[in-house]
């Protein structure tokens, strides 16, 4: 019985710790590729295989820190994580929410433009393609801040 009431009040910072990691991780997701694909569209097409396979790595990455992120939090606004729901929490869940649809929206359609350009040997298209990926980046950097002020409000 003494186990059960040991890991019922480690659970709320557990959550809050791993909701907390994987949050910085998908900061940290969109940071490096982004820039990086339109350095390597500027140099060749060689160059811009190696982008792409790491932007892709980059969008895999950002996809899981996201879910991880919104699936700890939900937990930690369960019974589980032992807080109340208040609104600036709510509107810091629908913002992680809408940093995903970010991803779906303009990062996932942008890679693929690229890559379907890459592919056809089109250097001109693929940097055309990618030219969505800074208003990609700038609007989920944004998002994932305005969901990090309305958690940590008192409200």
């Amino acid at each position: 019985m003494s186990l059960l009431v040991t890991l019922r009040s480690w659970l709320p910072l557990a959550l809050r710790f791993l909701h907390l990691l994987a949050a910085a991780l998908w900061l940290g997701a969109a940071l490096f590729w982004p820039g990086a694909l339109r350095r390597a569209l500027a140099g060749g097409l060689a160059e811009a295989r190696g982008a792409l396979a790491q932007a892709r790595r980059g969008t895999r990455v950002d996809l899981i820190a996201g879910l991880a992120t919104v699936a700890t939090g939900v937990l930690y606004l369960s019974p589980l994580g032992g807080i109340e729901p208040r609104k600036g929490l709510v509107l810091g869940a629908v913002l992680a929410l809408a940093r995903l649809g970010l991803l779906y929206g303009l990062a996932r359609p942008a890679l693929g433009q690229v890559s379907a350009a890459l592919d056809a040997g089109d250097a001109a298209a693929a940097r055309e393609a990618a030219r969505r990926l800074p208003a990609y980046a700038g609007s989920a950097h944004l998002v994932w801040l305005l969901a990090l002020a309305a958690m940590v409000s008192p409200y």
